[in-house]
């Protein structure tokens, strides 16, 4: 009989098509979940992947299953979200979050969460965006945080605060003192912003056009930490979001410089599926980062 785990594993290896990275995220070996697939074949009678050396590729019958397993997910993380609901939030809670919140409000969030909700188990997931929009459709996360908008009409979404980004640049160099001033200076120096695929790059580069800023090379990196350690290294600028400023800039070799306005910013805010019935317990935690998130902005 199939079993909700194998649907889990199934769904997983659906969206990496890679078994490493899909037993990864499942924290199983991969032998273990090639095993588990070969065995939901078995029982199901159709195959659900091909498997190359080139890779994995989903077969027309795996999409319908995947489909399918998707909606009993979704049910049972919504049967479990009922059950959690009546009882006030105890037990397991998936929190999914965005690596460039993460560092910044978890140290400070999760001991208030567990001051609020004294039988709560957080479970923390870290990933891109895009990975968590997936996941909490799926019924694989209660909850996300992340910057908006996450473009999910079965959401329900809390908008928490704005976290306005300044520049970066070496101690030595000299602030552009006007907006003018500040395109021509980002213009000829080289760009230093996450790497494709985080959302912080996006939201940098469409207010930098928004404000008629121009940009020339962009270099990208998988992390903010690095990225600050180019620039107080003079290897170029970048634009951080304010949150972060407090634990990555720590000594001296950075100057850092406001915006004129229109100050670009991005909206930090916390969502959950419309169906779950825990949606007045996210609110409290929508709460408690926006009491939080609060001092990263003047509205």
């Amino acid at each position: 009989m199939t079993t909700l785990r194998q649907l889990h594993y199934l769904e997983s290896l659906s969206r990496h098509l890679h078994f490493g990275k899909a037993a990864n995220e499942c924290s199983i070996s991969q032998p273990a979940l090639s095993v588990q697939i070969k065995e939901l074949e078995g029982i199901l009678g159709v195959p659900l992947f091909e498997r190359g050396r080139n890779g994995v590729i989903i077969t027309n019958e795996g999409k319908e299953v995947v489909r399918r397993a998707r909606t009993v997910l979704k049910e049972v993380a919504d049967l479990n979200d009922y059950a959690k609901g009546s009882i006030g939030m105890a037990g397991p809670l998936r929190i999914g979050i965005i690596p460039t919140i993460a560092p910044y409000i978890l140290p400070t969030m999760l001991p208030l969460l567990k001051s609020e909700f004294p039988q709560m188990e957080p479970l923390i997931r870290e990933s891109r965006t895009e990975q968590l929009v997936d996941e909490l459709t799926n019924g694989n996360l209660d909850v996300i945080i992340a910057a908006l908008p996450l473009g999910e009409n079965i959401f329900s979404v809390m908008r928490l605060y704005e976290d306005p980004f300044v520049l970066a640049l070496p101690k030595a160099s000299q602030p552009p003192k006007s907006n003018r001033e500040l395109s021509q200076y980002i213009r000829n120096e080289q760009l230093l912003l996450l790497e494709e695929g985080h959302c912080l790059r996006d939201q940098s580069l469409q207010h930098c056009d928004i404000a008629g800023v121009q940009y020339g090379k962009i270099y990208g990196t998988s992390n903010i930490t690095t990225l600050v350690q180019m620039v107080s290294n003079g290897l170029g600028i970048t634009i951080l979001p304010r949150m972060c400023l407090a634990q990555e800039i720590r000594d001296d070799a950075i100057r850092l410089v406001e915006f004129q306005k229109p100050v670009p910013y991005r909206i930090i805010g916390i969502a959950w599926r419309k169906s779950s019935p825990n949606s007045r317990h996210f609110e409290t935690i929508g709460a408690i980062v926006k009491r939080f998130g609060s001092k990263f902005t003047n509205s």
